[in-house]
């Protein structure tokens, strides 16, 4: 009688061994989800480049020294405030207050105390208080300075806001 070597061939279909090494895959795999995930929570976001529009403000001559101008950027829907300070400088910055998002101002009423400064940003929720050169926290509950917005000024007098210097992210913006 011979014997046939196909009858010592294990039948076809799944092995003991490929069931384990698809348990083994599978497990593997159950256990990196999670993994991902976690990093994901840990690590800080990737930096994503944004980019701020080149917006028309003002002219030069449009503000007298000492006052002020409110207009939109980086969008219309938010504040931010133009200075032009007593030394012919000017300076913008978020309107935002870097405390809890309320409309801050440069001209107008100082609060109590602040009457001989007039060259400070006032945030009237709190009696925070900001350096109009620098934005820096004078008094206060704010814990950092504005954002402080790039100015260029052209040959023509053109003010324009082209971005932000410091102080990012904005108030309420990730």
């Amino acid at each position: 009688m011979q014997h046939n070597k196909s009858e010592n061939k294990p039948p076809p279909g799944i092995t003991r061994r490929n069931a384990l090494k698809g348990a083994v895959l599978f497990g593997a795999v159950v256990l990196l989800i999670p993994a991902v995930r976690l990093m994901d929570f840990l690590l800080p976001p990737k930096a994503t480049a944004v980019t701020y529009p080149r917006l028309l403000v003002a002219k030069t001559g449009d503000i007298a020294p000492g006052k002020s101008l409110v207009f939109g950027y980086p969008t219309q829907d938010r504040a931010a405030l133009l200075i032009h300070l007593s030394d012919g400088s000017f300076v913008a910055y978020d309107a935002l207050c870097t405390h809890l998002g309320c409309s801050v101002h440069f001209d107008g009423d100082p609060l109590k105390g602040w009457e001989n400064n007039p060259e400070e940003i006032f945030c009237p929720c709190h009696s925070g208080v900001f350096d109009a050169k620098t934005a820096n926290v004078l008094a206060g509950p704010p814990t950092r300075p504005l954002p402080k917005i790039k100015l260029e000024i052209d040959t023509q007098g053109n003010i324009y806001a082209n971005g932000y210097e410091s102080g990012l992210p904005l108030y309420g913006e990730s």
